[in-house]
């Protein structure tokens, strides 16, 4: 079974005409990428510190007591 590859028209494919265009749409692509990871480590961060404060809301005043 063979497939042919069918063009699409310019105002379809939206691609930057001009080299420039094409740059500056790469490095916007970079900059939101580089962003996007950072949101994603900080929101992993905050949920690796999710589990040690509700620990120390829980125990804290328990231990604490003890220490005194």
């Amino acid at each position: 079974m063979a497939t042919a590859t069918l063009p699409l028209p310019r105002q379809i494919a939206r691609t930057p005409a001009t080299a420039a265009a094409r740059v500056s749409s790469a490095t916007g692509a970079a900059v939101l990428s580089i962003l996007g990871s950072i949101a994603a480590i900080g929101i992993a961060t905050i949920g690796l510190l999710v589990v040690p404060v509700a620990a120390l809301v829980v125990f804290g005043p328990v231990l604490l007591e003890l220490l005194t």
